[in-house]
C-alpha cells in the first residue's frame, strides 16, 4: 500500500507518518496546498497513491469564525480537490458538527448533524463532498492530543504553573492521536472500511472535570471554573458533543488513556 498523508506535519499526520514508514509520503504547507486543485492533481499524479489520508485543517475554531472563506477553502474545497483525483480518500472531521444533544447521550453516526460554528459547518460540507463517492471514508473525532492538546496542556499547567482555568459548559471525549492513527492505518488497508465513523475514547467529560481528575491523581495544582460564555470568544462551542459509535471503532476508554498520558508525561 502506498499512502499519501495530507497535513503530515500536524499532530495526527506526524503519527501516521511514524506508523506508515516507507509506505507513507507526507504533504503539507508550504510546499503542498490542499486548496490548490492543480497542486493536488500534480502531486497525486506523481505519487500515484493507493489511498489518501487527509488530516489537514485549521484547528483554531475562533480563527475560522472570523475567516469563514479560508475555513471553506481548507475544509470543503480542499476535500473536493482530493476527491476529484479519484483516489480513495479517508478524511478526518470533528465532533463539533453536533452542537447539542438534549438527551445527553452518546451521539451516533446516524444522528443528524447541526454544526456548532463556522469551523464545523465547513468541515461538514467537506464530509458530504467526500461521501458522495462510494468507498471514501470520514472519521469524526474530538479533543485530539499527543505531545500537545487538551490533556497534556492540563497536566503541564498543573505541574508547571500550579493552576488551570477549565470550562464547565462543554462535554466531549478525548482522543489519543497515536491510537487514532492506528485505526486510520487499519482502514487504509481495508477497502471495506468506508462511510462514516466516530472514533474517540469513550468517557464523556468536561475540561473542568478532566482537570479535576488529573489534579486528584498527581496531587498538585489548583483547578478553577470558567465557561465559554465568560470567555466570550468569537466561535460558539457545542454544549454536548460526546461521540459514540455503531461501527466498533472505539478507542481505549478515558481512564486508560489518562493513565497512559500521565505515565508518559510524569
Amino acid at each position: 500500500m502506498k499512502a499519501m498523508v495530507v497535513g503530515s506535519s500536524g499532530l495526527l499526520g506526524s503519527e501516521l507518518m511514524k506508523l506508515l514508514g516507507d509506505s507513507g509520503s507526507g504533504y503539507d504547507l508550504p510546499d503542498f496546498d490542499v486548496t490548490d486543485r492543480k497542486c493536488v492533481a500534480d502531486a497525486v499524479a506523481a505519487l500515484r497513491p493507493d489511498v489518501i489520508l487527509n488530516t489537514s485543517g485549521l484547528t483554531d475554531v475562533d480563527y475560522c469564525e472570523e475567516n469563514p472563506d479560508e475555513a471553506e477553502r481548507v475544509h470543503h474545497t480542499g476535500v473536493q480537490n482530493l476527491v476529484t483525483t479519484g483516489v480513495r480518500l479517508i478524511s478526518v472531521s470533528t465532533d463539533q458538527v453536533f452542537s447539542c444533544s438534549v438527551e445527553n447521550r452518546y451521539i451516533l453516526e446516524s444522528d443528524p448533524a447541526e454544526p456548532a460554528n463556522v469551523y464545523a459547518a465547513s468541515k461538514l460540507r467537506g464530509e458530504k463532498a467526500a461521501l458522495e463517492v462510494f468507498g471514501n471514508t470520514i472519521v469524526r473525532t474530538s479533543w485530539l492530543f499527543g505531545q500537545r492538546g487538551l490533556l497534556p496542556w492540563i497536566i503541564s499547567s498543573l505541574v508547571n504553573k500550579g493552576l488551570v482555568m477549565a470550562v464547565t459548559d462543554q462535554t466531549s471525549c478525548i482522543t489519543s492521536a497515536g491510537s487514532l492513527a492506528e485505526i486510520l492505518v487499519g482502514m487504509a488497508s481495508d477497502e471495506s472500511s468506508s462511510g462514516l465513523f466516530h472514533c474517540v475514547s469513550r468517557g464523556a467529560v468536561t475540561p473542568y472535570e478532566l482537570a479535576c481528575t488529573v489534579r486528584d491523581r498527581i496531587k498538585t495544582g489548583v483547578v478553577k471554573e470558567t465557561s465559554w460564555q465568560q470567555l466570550a470568544l468569537p466561535a460558539p462551542r457545542p454544549v454536548w458533543s460526546a461521540l459514540g459509535t455503531e461501527r466498533n471503532t472505539e478507542l481505549p476508554p478515558l481512564e486508560e488513556v489518562l493513565d497512559q498520558c500521565l505515565q508518559k508525561m510524569l
